[in-house]
C-alpha cells in the first residue's frame, strides 16, 4: 500500500527521522479516512486474539504487537515500510493507551 508515500519512501532513498515520522503521520490519515478511529480495528482485532489466546488483550497492546512485527521484519530487511509502519503503529499504541476520549488525529 502506497498511499500519499512520497517518492523518497517509495523509491527507498535516504530518509531523516522526520521523514519517517511524516510519513507515518499520512499513513495514519490515509487509513483513518478508509477505516476510521484506530480503536476500532485495534478492539476488534484485541476481541479476535483473546478469544484466540484465552487471555484479556487491549486495543493498545494489538498496536503494540504490531510494531513488534515491524521491527522483526526490519531485522530481515532494511525496507523503508518497516520503519515507516512501526513508527505508525507506536503511535496509535501510544494514542489508544493514553486517550481519555473519542478525539482522532
Amino acid at each position: 500500500w502506497q498511499g500519499r508515500r512520497s517518492h523518497r519512501a517509495i523509491s527507498g532513498e535516504a530518509m531523516k527521522a522526520s521523514d519517517y515520522l511524516n510519513e507515518a503521520r499520512a499513513i495514519i490519515e490515509d487509513r483513518g479516512m478508509d477505516y476510521g478511529h484506530p480503536s476500532d480495528n485495534m478492539q476488534r482485532t484485541a476481541r479476535l486474539w483473546s478469544a484466540f489466546l484465552e487471555m484479556p488483550i487491549t486495543d493498545y497492546q494489538v498496536a503494540s504487537c504490531m510494531a513488534l512485527v515491524k521491527l522483526a521484519r526490519s531485522m530481515e530487511t532494511g525496507k523503508v515500510d518497516n520503519y515507516i509502519d512501526g513508527a505508525a503503529y507506536m503511535a496509535i499504541a501510544g494514542q489508544l493507551h493514553t486517550e481519555e476520549n473519542e478525539l482522532y488525529v
